[in-house]
């Protein structure tokens, strides 16, 4: 081979070499365009058609609504409403993430939300959801004693609509997330297994907003798939208890008793109570004055501590140093399974994030 061969061999391989680096940018620009975000599944609609089954899927994402076509041979669809999914919007379609399922479908139409959660709102507000605010949250990730590793990502979703004052709303299917701090079996160096972790942020429309929660009330799988209504007609569903003992009268809007005193009054999402304020336990009621209705979902307005974990306890719900963190404990392998509930209850929260004391 002559030198003048080589040489321009030299020069296409550098050419492709650069042009190789281009496009390497370009699809990493790309999937960084392209990154999963949260939203929740708000409709699904069958779609009448000759061959297989269709569904239209509404998907609610920040501000916008966006409207996917799924079709399924088996007459079943993967994304329930209220359901919290990850997703990623193309130009004519969208994929969305459920479980180990990466789902993607033609997208038929997006439209803009107008309603007053989607107008613009300051940038910095000293208290978005204020302190005192409890959030009734189901488990999405599933916590072990001796296998959860610090640092690992917890995911809840908020499961009744809650009220925040001035006529905001935190909406039903927002996604709550945190972090596992640790997670110890028995041992040389402990006599009970250990669970601690706490709740970061939550998403408020389409902002993540830092929080900073006590845990009041944590309930197995099983105590929620108790208590969860099991309607004998749509209309009047069975008389229900409560987690914690409250008792629900027939029909939505029935009242909700302990002893002889009304507490609260049954929705079609769940309880809206008040506080009981002399509880005398880490459970107490009112922070700075905030006396307004609360989302109890599935629980009796006077639930404290733990339910269905044998003899686990909370041994710090976060109230005290260290704010914020939850410990729970108990004499053996300690598993908090996806689907278990709680009660949070805010401290503080927002950019401006300001100490809170009872």
């Amino acid at each position: 081979m002559n030198t003048s061969n080589i040489k321009k061999g030299l020069i296409v391989l550098g050419l492709a070499s650069c042009m190789l680096r281009v496009y390497a940018h370009a699809r990493t620009q790309d999937d960084l365009k392209e990154t999963y975000q949260a939203a929740t599944v708000v409709s699904v609609t069958k779609v009448p058609t000759t061959g297989d089954y269709a569904y239209d899927v509404g998907i609610r994402l920040g501000c916008t609504l966006y409207v996917a076509r799924y079709k399924s041979a088996n007459d079943y669809v993967p994304l329930p409403v209220n359901d919290q999914v990850d997703v990623r919007v193309g130009n004519d379609s969208i994929v969305a993430r459920v479980s180990d399922q990466r789902i993607e479908m033609p997208l038929v139409k997006s439209e803009g939300i107008a309603d007053k959660s989607c107008a613009s709102q300051p940038e910095s507000v000293s208290e978005v959801i204020p302190a005192g605010t409890i959030l009734p949250v189901r488990l999405d990730s599933a916590l072990q004693s001796g296998k959860s590793q610090p640092g690992e990502i917890v995911k809840a979703t908020v499961m009744q609509d809650v009220h925040l004052g001035n006529g905001d709303m935190l909406r039903k299917g927002s996604l709550v997330t945190g972090h596992v701090l640790q997670a110890s079996n028995l041992g040389k160096e402990s006599d009970q297994a250990l669970l601690s972790f706490q709740f970061d942020q939550v998403r408020l429309d389409n902002r993540d907003i830092p929080i900073t929660t006590v845990l009041r009330t944590l309930a197995s799988e099983a105590e929620v798939l108790a208590a969860t209504p099991k309607p004998a007609s749509p209309d009047y569903p069975d008389d229900q208890t409560q987690i914690g003992g409250d008792e629900i009268s027939y029909g939505q809007g029935g009242p909700v008793t302990v002893g002889p005193e009304v507490v609260g009054a049954n929705t079609s999402q769940g309880v809206v109570g008040h506080f009981i304020t002399d509880l005398v336990t880490e459970c107490r009621g009112v922070t700075n004055g905030n006396t307004s209705p609360q989302a109890f979902w599935l629980f009796s307005v006077d639930a404290c501590g733990t339910y269905g974990f044998g003899d686990a306890k909370i041994v710090h719900a976060g109230r005290g140093d260290p704010v914020g963190q939850a410990i729970v404990a108990s004499n053996r392998t300690l598993k908090i399974s996806s689907g278990s509930g709680m009660l949070l209850r805010v401290v503080q929260s927002g950019p401006d994030k300001r100490n809170v004391r009872d």
